[in-house]
């Protein structure tokens, strides 16, 4: 059996490769830090309008002070605890070792290898406004992820994280000056910021819940990430205000992204409470409340994961994992496709076989995403319009808005490629 930190890199999507402390930093040096105003805003608490699969909450959570500005609610709920290491968290957004309850040969042609690894495994890969650089975790160089960046067009990789925690889901401000991850450095998973060298850490977040999946807004300004809410037991949506580090929880959802052109967030979220079937959802931020909750993609006999916008905030790319609820979930077949961010234009981008994971858009035309079609999970690139072979043989098998009324079934075999997966 995997270890827990080798199962936090195979669960890879932006960080489920998931698995030193910093010296408290404050509201204006992080300000201070992006170039913004110190003007405080006051947090409006929204929730949302559907619900995601329960998660139970973990038995203990790390000792860490809340700042006084705290704006999370539920900030009485947490009393002092042992120290305990920070769970791995898959894909599906259960906590490694904490039990769930239950509710009633691989082809090259047309992709490219971008990083190269003789041991280990590469996750969460992301790439900047330009184009030019890729930001990924891997654990090439010890057990414990951590995060690197590279030029598109080069194989020289440099290391930007290395303390004894685990690190994922770093991603590029707008501007490309800064990254923005997750870290377990101090005692839970919380979001933090550095600059694109690695220097200059600032912790964002200080909540004693588990905090994952930063995306920056388009003008830099605020991050939505998710959170284990410590009373709703389920992953929620929240924002927070770089300026003064203000949150405020939006509704449930996972693995958010925010669209690089407009207020809209895309996430992934579960279509029955307590289940792996998850669907892509969006919704629109009007004055800090979500609006136009919407299920854009479903599946009949596959997860739709990892959710990414592409440059014009026009379509989405995402993953797929085939039959989530049956056998080994993480070794299943796992495809990149491509959507319109209302639901039309499906495409399929991957071959069909092995994992292809993680997705992440660039301006250069191509989708980057982890596969283990080299026979180790690495950093791919593929054009991000299929071929018109891919097209013609998987268009039919794609998730379709006229799927959002069917309830998922173990034994469907309608659409996601799986009459071509198992002919």
């Amino acid at each position: 059996m995997l270890t827990v930190k080798h199962k936090l890199v195979r669960w890879s999507l932006a960080g489920i490769t998931f698995v030193a402390v910093l010296s408290q930093a404050g509201c204006s040096r992080v300000g201070h830090w992006l170039g913004m105003s110190k003007t405080p805003a006051t947090p409006v608490a929204t929730q949302g309008t559907t619900s995601l699969p329960e998660v139970p909450k973990p038995d203990t959570f790390a000792d860490t002070p809340l700042p006084a500005s705290s704006a999370y609610p539920d900030d009485s709920l947490f009393a002092d605890a042992s120290e305990a290491p920070s769970p791995a968290v898959n894909v599906f957004g259960e906590l490694d070792g904490i039990e769930r309850p239950i509710p009633a040969s691989n082809t090259t042609a047309g992709f490219q290898q971008q990083t190269f690894l003789t041991e280990g495994a590469d996750a969460d890969i992301a790439v900047d406004a330009s184009g030019k650089r890729l930001v990924f975790t891997s654990t090439r160089h010890g057990e414990h992820p951590k995060i690197y960046i590279q030029k598109s067009d080069g194989v020289s990789v440099t290391q930007l994280t290395s303390d004894a925690s685990d690190d994922a889901h770093p991603v590029f401000s707008p501007d490309g000056k800064h990254i923005a991850f997750a870290s377990t450095r101090s005692g839970n998973w919380d979001i933090y910021l550095m600059d694109a060298d690695g220097k200059n850490v600032v912790q964002v977040t200080r909540s004693p819940m588990h905090e994952l999946h930063p995306s920056f807004s388009r003008d830099g300004s605020r991050l939505v990430f998710c959170a284990l809410g410590a009373r709703s037991s389920q992953w929620e949506l929240w924002i927070v205000d770089l300026t003064n580090l203000t949150t405020r929880v939006i509704g449930n959802g996972f693995f958010p992204t925010w669209s690089p052109t407009d207020e809209r967030i895309a996430f992934q979220r579960a279509r029955q409470r307590g289940s792996r079937w998850f669907s892509l959802w969006t919704l629109d931020l009007v004055d800090g409340e979500a609006r136009d909750v919407t299920e854009v993609a479903v599946s009949s006999n596959a997860a739709i994961v990892a959710p990414a916008w592409s440059p014009d905030g026009k379509r989405l790319a995402f993953a797929t994992i085939i039959e989530p609820g049956r056998g080994n979930r993480t070794r299943a077949e796992q495809d990149i496709w491509t959507i319109n961010h209302d639901g039309t234009n499906r495409k399929r981008l991957t071959d069909g076989q092995g994992t292809n994971l993680s997705p992440a858009w660039s301006t250069d035309g191509k989708v980057y995403f982890i596969s283990n079609r080299s026979g180790s999970e690495c950093v791919w690139s593929g054009p991000a319009e299929a071929s018109e072979h891919a097209v013609a043989k998987h268009t039919e098998a794609a998730p379709t808005r006229e799927d959002v009324a069917r309830q998922p079934s173990h034994e469907s075999k309608e659409s996601i490629g799986a009459t071509d997966l198992h002919e």
